[in-house]
C-alpha cells in the first residue's frame, strides 16, 4: 500500500493506535478504483479496501469505512481511544445518514 495519509491516536494517553490510507488505484480491469486502509492498534488490527467509480469516490468511501472501523474498535469500545485529547471526536468523516 502506498500510504498517502496517516493519523496516530492515543490509547490510555499513550501512542499506539495508527490508521493509514493508501493511494487510490485503478482495478486491473480498468472499470473501477480501489483505496486500501489499515488500522494498527494493540487490540484492533484491520486491513480493508473500498471501491468507487473514480479515485475520489474510492478515497471518500474508504475514509467512511475507516471512520466506522475506528468507532467500533475494541480500544474505543473500552473508552481508551483518543485523538488530540478527545474521546468522542476522531476528526474523521462519517457516512451521511439517510
Amino acid at each position: 500500500m502506498d500510504v498517502i495519509a496517516s493519523r496516530a491516536f492515543e490509547v490510555d494517553g499513550q501512542p499506539g493506535f495508527t490508521i493509514r490510507i493508501g493511494r487510490p488505484t485503478l482495478a486491473p480491469e480498468g472499470d473501477c478504483w480501489f483505496c486500501q486502509y489499515e488500522i494498527d492498534g494493540p487490540l484492533t488490527k484491520r486491513r480493508g479496501r473500498f471501491g468507487g467509480e473514480d479515485a475520489m469516490q474510492a478515497l471518500v468511501n474508504a475514509l467512511y469505512c475507516l471512520a466506522v472501523d475506528v468507532e467500533v474498535s475494541a480500544e474505543n469500545a473500552e473508552g481508551k481511544l483518543s485523538w488530540l485529547g478527545e474521546r468522542n471526536d476522531f476528526g474523521l468523516p462519517l457516512p451521511p445518514k439517510k
